[in-house]
């Protein structure tokens, strides 16, 4: 980006947190009788009229004092219930930039003015308004793409998932700083994920049945990277976009690699809204000037929304939880976080446990609103030491009482990527301190995903053996999962070869894949992969060819 064009996302940016660009009754006591001009105008520019304007999400503008009057008494009531401006995170739970809450006597202001006749005031008094150079949150980006065709949404039915490839040709790589997801039908486009495809294997794949997109992963994240980034959200992928989410740009001088011949590809989870709906996604990207000089970096607590974790909620059930947490092996300093839950989320929260015992809280939301997930950026990066161990807990209410629960009556429901499913995380994105760690970090990111199965099957068979023999505690099955798997005191995988997981499972590992060599050319061609290892196998197969080379083989004990 050009200076010019940083200034003018900086600027974007200070309009979205509302910082006190125009003057501002903030400072002062609520007034018994404020007035438009001079008292209520700056809270609404400042915090209203960035989405509430022609060409916006908002569905009605709040521009003038003409349009706030006539929405006085609606200001007036979700103000007052802090449903808007949408700010989520609870006070005390981390720093951010561009936080949108309003104090006390913003509050105050907004409830008297509408009580006592909604006066405008002088003229003279009136705040120029937030001027926006363009009809896109952060300014006119550096490259805007869209679907070539447009996808019918039918009015009913179950939710559709289905991948939309945009070709970009370009002829060098950029570097991504942000991007603006703009849906066609903003009704029926539940999130959208932004992957990337070197192979044209998608570009192929698009539009082969006959109508636009195409199902599964074929084709999808392919290119540079290693296995280790499929765990840390680092392969194929400029980020995601869901229901309720701003845009922002990444700080720190950080930006995600959009190689030259690249094509996007849109992971889209569509809703039918109870009428048809064609919808053709536009984006926007926003180029950074150089390189990053440092790696931004996933994780989840829980690993992959949950995935693992056995999430399954009883019927009625008010305060169902889920636990999980990651500790990293090196330092790291926080950049953003957020989290993803379905109609039954109830709250998120993240805690830092130190090395010496001491709790940092991280990140809070006491009242998810599936309709509005944003990702939030700390307002400083947050710095945490090797050792450190982020926990994190997600609840859901499953119960009559919980007036967004899609099932009447309440019913059983597991994970599962149906919006009436459920799943949940807390998502963090963090730098290493030191860049020589960022394949150690990737590492742990990827133990911990496999911790998780472990823990889960462990579980799982723990169950199934108290039902079968009538037993409870661990179990012989459980016994022999731990003998199995070994102890999970073991040392980071890239210093010892042994995961968390435990013993030499790389070594075990590379055993059985040397076993299904059967005609010992030192390649496991696919007509060798069994059902049964076929899963392991394309953690190894990093450039998912359905083999395995011998040099995929040879850094087996490099990873």
């Amino acid at each position: 980006m050009t200076k010019m064009k940083t200034n003018k996302l900086l600027f974007a940016g200070w309009a979205l947190a509302g910082i006190a660009l125009l003057p501002t009754s903030a400072g002062a006591a609520a007034k018994a009788k404020p007035t438009f001009t001079e008292d209520v105008a700056s809270i609404i520019f400042n915090n209203c009229t960035e989405c509430h304007r022609s060409g916006q999400a908002a569905p009605f503008e709040l521009t003038n004092y003409a349009n706030v009057k006539k929405r006085a008494r609606l200001i007036a009531k979700v103000t007052e219930d802090r449903y808007m401006p949408p700010w989520h995170p609870v006070e005390g739970h981390g720093k951010f930039l561009d936080e949108r809450r309003l104090t006390e006597d913003e509050l105050a202001t907004l409830k008297n003015w509408q009580k006592t006749g909604m006066t405008e005031g002088p003229a003279d008094k009136l705040p120029e308004p937030t001027k926006f150079e363009s009809d896109w949150l952060l300014g006119k980006p550096d490259l805007i793409v869209t679907m070539p065709e447009a996808f019918t949404v039918p009015a009913d039915g179950q939710d559709i998932y289905r991948n939309f490839v945009i070709p970009l040709d370009l002829k060098e790589d950029k570097w991504v700083a942000a991007f603006e997801v703009r849906p066609g039908a903003r009704s029926v486009l539940h999130h959208v994920i932004i992957r990337l495809d070197e192979t044209g294997e998608a570009r192929k794949a698009d539009g082969a049945r006959g109508k636009p997109g195409f199902s599964g992963m074929r084709g999808v994240g392919r290119g540079r990277g290693s296995s280790r980034d499929i765990f840390s959200g680092s392969l194929g992928g400029l980020g995601g976009w869901a229901v309720g989410g701003t845009p922002r740009i990444l700080p720190l001088g950080l930006a995600r690699q959009l190689p030259a011949g690249a094509d996007l590809v849109l992971n889209s989870h569509l809703h039918p809204s109870g009428k048809e709906e064609k919808e053709k996604t536009t984006i926007g990207l926003y180029f950074a000037d150089k390189k990053p000089d440092r790696t931004l970096i996933g994780f989840q607590v829980p690993p992959l929304f949950g995935s693992v974790s056995g999430l399954d909620i009883p019927a009625g059930k008010n305060n169902y939880e889920l636990t999980s947490s990651f500790t990293s092996p090196v330092d790291i300093e926080l950049i953003g976080v957020g989290a993803h839950m379905h109609y039954l989320g109830h709250t998120a929260k993240a805690t830092a446990i130190l090395p010496d015992g001491s709790t940092k809280p991280l990140f809070y939301i006491s009242e998810w609103d599936f309709n509005w997930q944003n990702n939030y950026f700390y307002e400083k990066p947050v710095q945490l030491p090797a050792g450190t161990t982020i926990k994190g807990v997600v609840t859901f209410d499953n119960s009559a009482e919980n007036p967004h629960n899609p099932h009447n009556p309440p019913r059983r429901v597991k994970w599962g990527l149906e919006s009436t499913d459920e799943m949940g995380s807390v998502n963090f994105r963090a730098v290493p301190v030191n860049e020589s760690d960022v394949d150690r970090f990737k590492d742990a990111v990827r133990d911990q995903f496999v911790d998780e199965i472990r823990v889960a099957a462990e579980k799982r068979f723990n169950n199934r053996n108290v039902s079968r023999s009538g037993r409870s505690g661990g179990g012989d099955l459980a016994d022999r999962l731990r003998d199995r798997l070994g102890d999970r005191s073991g040392g980071s995988s890239s210093q010892t070869g042994n995961s968390r997981l435990g013993g030499d499972w790389r070594g075990r590992l590379g055993s059985r894949l040397k076993e299904l060599d059967k005609n010992n050319n030192g390649v496991i061609e696919a007509d060798e992969v069994d059902d049964r290892s076929r899963r392991y196998i394309r953690f190894i197969d990093t450039n998912k060819d359905g083999e395995v080379s011998k040099e995929e083989l040879s850094s087996l004990n490099g990873r």
